[in-house]
């Protein structure tokens, strides 16, 4: 449905822009576990918890991967804070029995040290926000997310998959084609010659247009 509305140059509703979005986090987590990319894996299920109503049935599982990659990747306040979430006595039952008396011990003993989130500029205006952040608060504008990352794009590192045209980071879409061979987002295979650094993301970078 996206990619049909996109060939025909129809605006994308901004709900569906969102949902795709969080969508997609949670599917990177997957991948960067598997890379051994646990601070990645962490902000992107921090991401995908703080929309946790997108995701009803998985709400227990989710939250509970949150707590273990952000405890693993140094995000110990934000692990914290997930850790609380699940002894709501809707949620408490339902923790997987070999992962409930670690959670348990990190309410009763929280760590509220946290790492701070590295920054880069704004692509449209130059502002410095964190890596995840995808609504720049210098010019208001949402900003397009790295496709292997999740992180916000940025125009000198800018390429896009050749076959659905989201944005990717080049330095990092070249990484993780290392070991991955299709596009994390449309699935299609994928290589490292197939993609070209881009000099002009101009066309990218339309803020009244619906984005990536």
């Amino acid at each position: 449905m996206y990619t049909e509305l996109q060939t025909q140059k129809i605006r994308i509703p901004a709900e569906m822009n969102t949902n795709l979005m969080i969508l997609h986090s949670y599917i990177l987590v997957k991948i960067h576990v598997k890379r051994g990319e646990h601070l990645k894996a962490a902000r992107m299920l921090i991401r995908v918890s703080n929309n946790i109503s997108k995701f009803p049935s998985h709400i227990v599982p989710i939250l509970t991967s949150a707590v273990i990659e952000c405890h693993r990747a140094g995000l110990r306040n934000s692990s914290f804070s997930f850790a609380a979430m699940l002894m709501r006595p809707e949620y408490r039952h339902k923790i997987d029995p070999k992962y409930r008396k670690k959670i348990e011990a990190m309410v009763r003993r929280p760590d509220t040290s946290e790492i701070e989130e590295e920054t880069s500029p704004c692509p449209y205006c130059g502002f410095t926000l964190p890596q995840c952040e995808l609504i720049c608060p210098g010019c208001k504008n949402n900003l397009p997310y790295c496709i292997a990352t999740g992180h916000h794009m940025l125009k000198e590192d800018w390429s896009v998959c050749p076959h659905c045209e989201f944005p990717a980071l080049y330095s990092q879409l070249i990484l993780l084609l290392e070991t991955e061979s299709v596009c994390p987002m449309c699935s299609e295979t994928l290589s490292v010659n197939q993609v070209e650094k881009m000099d002009d993301c101009s066309s990218y970078l339309q803020p009244d247009q619906s984005e990536h």
